[in-house]
This record gives C-alpha cells, sequence and structure tokens, in this order.
C-alpha cells in the first residue's frame, strides 16, 4: 500500500493549484455538517468571545479569501481546527527523506511544493515540512540552505513529532561538513527526542522504523569516517545490525547498504556484493530510484571489470534523469581500492 501523502486522490483534487481557505471552510462544513456547526464549534472554543454569527459571517469572508492572507479569522480557524488530515498527509509526504518525493526530479519537485506554501499551509506549523521539502532539495542541488534552515528552527517548536526529527536529522546531515560540532549536536538531539516516550508514540510505525534507520546510518557514517583518528569499522557494523532485517523497504535498504559498504571496507569483496544486491532489490521493490542508485553505487565499488562498469553507468544515469547534483557528484568520486583494515 501507498504511503499516506502519495496515494492517489490525497489532497485537494487540484493539487497545482495548492489549496485554498475555501477549500479549508469547506472541508470542515462536510465533516461537521453545516457552516453554522463549524461557527459554533469555533465560538465556543473561543469562550463566545463573538457571537455565533459574527463568527459564520467571518468564515464567509474567509471562504473567499482564496490563498491571500487570511488575517484574523485565518489565524483563528487553524489554531482550532488545523489542517485536513489528507491535506496534512501530502504536506507531510513532501518535507520527509524517506518518502518517494525526493525521488521526482528536481524541477518537477520544486513546481509540487510551490503552490503549497501559500496561505493557509504557510500559516499552519505544518508549514515546516516544506521548508523541509526545499532543504532538502537544495541539498540535491548543493546550494546554500541555512535562511531554510533557520526558518524551519522556529516552527519547530510547534511541529508535531515527526517533524522535529526530521529537522534535526537534515541539520546534522547538512552541517556535517561546515559545522561538525553542531552537526553532532543535531544528531544527539534527533536520538534525543526519538528516546522520548511521548514523542515515539505520536510516530508512525513506518516513520519510526525509517527515521531510526536514518540515525543508525548516519552514526555508522560517523565511525566509518571519522575526521580524526582510526575507523570503527566493528563498532559501524553493530549499528547497521541494529537496523531490522523485515523493516520498511526504506529501512532495509539503508541496512543492507551500510552493511555492503563496511564490509568492502573490512576487505570482504563478496558479502559487500551480496549486500548490495539486497539493496538494489529492496530499492526496487521500493519503486525508489534514488536509493537504487545507491545500491548501484554499492555494487559497482564491490564489483570489478564489466559489471562494475555497468552498474555504475546506471547509477549515473539515474542521477542525471533525477536531477541530483549532489548524488551525481557522490558518483563521479574516485574511491580507493579497499583493504581489510582500511
Amino acid at each position: 500500500m501507498a504511503a499516506p501523502g502519495q496515494q492517489t486522490g490525497h489532497g485537494p483534487a487540484h493539487a497545482e493549484a495548492g489549496y485554498s481557505w475555501g477549500e479549508l471552510v469547506d472541508d470542515l462544513v462536510a465533516r461537521r455538517g453545516t457552516l453554522a456547526a463549524v461557527a459554533l464549534h469555533l465560538a465556543e472554543q473561543r469562550g463566545f468571545a463573538e457571537d455565533v454569527e459574527s463568527v459564520e459571517r467571518g468564515l464567509r469572508r474567509l471562504r473567499r479569501r482564496g490563498t491571500a492572507d487570511g488575517g484574523v479569522w485565518g489565524e483563528r480557524v487553524v489554531r482550532c481546527f488545523g489542517l485536513p488530515g489528507a491535506v496534512a498527509d501530502r504536506i507531510r509526504w513532501m518535507g520527509q527523506y524517506h518518502t518517494r518525493f525526493t525521488d521526482l526530479p528536481a524541477s518537477l519537485a520544486e513546481e509540487l511544493v510551490q503552490p503549497w506554501d501559500r496561505p493557509p499551509v504557510s500559516t499552519s506549523p505544518a508549514r515546516i515540512w516544506l521548508l523541509l521539502a526545499r532543504i532538502g532539495l537544495g541539498l540535491r542541488q548543493r546550494a546554500d540552505v541555512e535562511a531554510l534552515l533557520s526558518q524551519a528552527a522556529l516552527l519547530e517548536p510547534r511541529a508535531e513529532a515527526a517533524a522535529r526529527i526530521e529537522l534535526a536529522l537534515v541539520q546534522a546531515y547538512a552541517w556535517s561538513r561546515s559545522d561538525p560540532p553542531a552537526g553532532l549536536a543535531a544528531l544527539a538531539r534527533a536520538e534525543a527526542l526519538m528516546a522520548d516516550p511521548a514523542i515515539d508514540g505520536a510516530l508512525s510505525d513506518v516513520d519510526r522504523a525509517c527515521l531510526f534507520a536514518r540515525l543508525m546510518d548516519h552514526r555508522a557514517y560517523t565511525l566509518n569516517r571519522p575526521r580524526a583518528g582510526a575507523p570503527d569499522r566493528r563498532g559501524a557494523l553493530a549499528l547497521y545490525e541494529r537496523i531490522p532485517p523485515d523493516g520498511p523497504l526504506f529501512a532495509r535498504c539503508r541496512r543492507e547498504n551500510g552493511l555492503g559498504w563496511t564490509k568492502l571496507k573490512l576487505g570482504d569483496r563478496a558479502a559487500a556484493v551480496a549486500h548490495a544486491n539486497a539493496s538494489v532489490e529492496a530499492a526496487g521493490d521500493a519503486g525508489s530510484l534514488r536509493m537504487r542508485a545507491m545500491a548501484l553505487n554499492l555494487l559497482a565499488a564491490a564489483s570489478e571489470g564489466p559489471a562494475s562498469a555497468a552498474a555504475k553507468a546506471r547509477a549515473r544515469a539515474i542521477a542525471a534523469r533525477l536531477e541530483d547534483e549532489a548524488l551525481a557528484l557522490r558518483f563521479d568520486r574516485r574511491r580507493p581500492r579497499p583493504t581489510s583494515g582500511d
């Protein structure tokens, strides 16, 4: 089954136009039966600071605002009702790294995000997902994302649990080279958030598994490629082995890819090829081109001769189709042949 947010029919019928105040009010009416019922609930939540008739008139005016600033009534409606579940799912899908949104060509992904980043969505805490989507696109295009990270950080205290962890993981990745101490602090924050029972309980099973796999992957990467000192390959293997082998396909792909690279560095080429093939299979079953390209890159490194060249060519072709500069650069780097204990 497709994940929420990527199923056909999720979100407004005309997703390319984003989401308007009129659609939000109509969704509320559909849920509560009449506009008067919506007005009554909003008036109750505000302690009848305004009479129901005044609230209903405010909602009628809001309905005509399109995607312009909703003013006071827009703010009150978003604070009281939030966004409908299908809209929230679509926004979340665009902002999460472990969804197939990252498999879209960068130009198309940008076109999909743009219409949503306006009221009422942009006036809600859910806007953090749109910022995370833009940050992800910026990282793929090797652009400066610091301003976007700062904006997202301002929304983090009011954001849902998954968004708070997502932001911490993205910060850890973005700062891993430019400001390593800040990157490690962000990673520790992500780990602490995931260990919080209240936050953990708010995550879906799929999000929990995928976020955990990403956390283990980042921790293991720092052991495999430390900025100082000798790599800890065995420690990295132990972290990758903590990712369940029967979890979501994204998590399985991360596990197999990580185990493959680590064993390749330890000199076990046969095991690396086996893990690479398992990663290619998991990525294919998930329908993820980006993960498949990463798995093919591992297969190219672990293989020799024509098989290596063919896998590398396939990975590069996928990166080109995805318009992913960061991915293409990763595939063009020259990697030294692994030796035991490297």
